[in-house]
């Protein structure tokens, strides 16, 4: 039978207490993987996803970061953009002492990706491969020039102020049945801070330039008609990447959420056969 473990663990820096969760198959895995969520939500949100892949043979590791499930810290906050990165870090030396293949990929998604660009940027040890997915590099609107003036005044008074983002369950994903769990689930948030938005912001636009850095073998999978996350500024980015080993996949009609889209066996199976292909 397949096992699955979990605990908590300490960010390096400021000791932030966060969540991982172990998932091994029930024969000697053909490769490891370190599951990143994206913004708002968490690790065993992507309960199908992990279910799916360990029983393709894959070990999952899957980390709850500061601000989000199980870890700790204000929702969808933080005093540094940086402390994301030093999160990741710490997850992946964990992976790395406790994976039981030399395979292992780094698989992230939305804000996840943002920060496993990143990560990947600093050229991390052990890294066989990494699937970016629905990669948060660009918004896919232009925010009311009203709203981000107020957000600025907020960014100076009252930079962990929380408000509503103004996303909805639709724009994640066409499943009305995924839509409706998601509205129901207590430990997905719909808020921001002034100091998130312009921190996260920032690392944006301090991917430019950097395609030419980022060398390791690399799958992009977006939908295509995501209203979050901009398609175009996630193309652009992979075109500049010095990859020699890169392919990029692009859903028609599919939404940001890919992973718990209509077809989402396709994107599942299609990100496990990339994986199975680099072991």
């Amino acid at each position: 039978m397949p096992s699955r473990d979990e605990g908590t663990f300490l960010s390096k820096n400021d000791k932030t207490q966060l969540f991982w969760q172990w998932n091994r198959p029930d024969s000697a895995p053909k490769a490891s993987i370190a599951l990143v969520h994206g913004y708002g939500e968490y690790g065993e949100r992507n309960r199908a996803t992990i279910d799916a892949w360990t029983a393709k043979g894959f070990e999952v590791m899957a980390v709850d970061y500061r601000g989000h499930g199980k870890a700790a810290g204000k929702r969808g906050d933080c005093l540094r953009w940086e402390l994301f990165l030093d999160d990741l870090e710490t997850f992946w030396d964990k992976f790395q002492a406790e994976a039981r293949t030399a395979k292992r990929f780094l698989v992230a998604h939305s804000h996840g990706a943002l920060m496993a660009t990143h990560f990947v940027l600093r050229q991390p040890p052990g890294l066989t491969g990494v699937v970016l997915s629905g990669a948060y590099f660009k918004l896919a609107f232009d925010p009311p020039a009203l709203t981000v003036a107020g957000a600025k005044v907020l960014r100076r008074i009252f930079p962990g102020l929380s408000l509503s983002n103004q996303l909805a369950a639709d724009q994640l994903s066409r499943d009305t049945a995924w839509q409706a769990k998601t509205n129901a689930d207590p430990l997905y948030f719909r808020t921001t801070t002034p100091r998130w938005f312009f921190e996260s912001s920032a690392w944006q636009g301090a991917l430019a330039g950097t395609g030419p850095r980022f060398s390791a073998p690399v799958l992009m999978v977006m939908g295509e008609a995501d209203p979050i996350a901009s398609p175009a500024a996630a193309k652009a980015y992979f075109d500049t990447m010095a990859s020699t080993d890169k392919t990029w996949k692009g859903y028609p009609g599919m939404r940001h959420e890919v992973l718990n889209e209509l077809g989402k066996e396709e994107v599942v199976d299609a990100i496990a056969q990339w994986i199975s292909a680099h072991c």
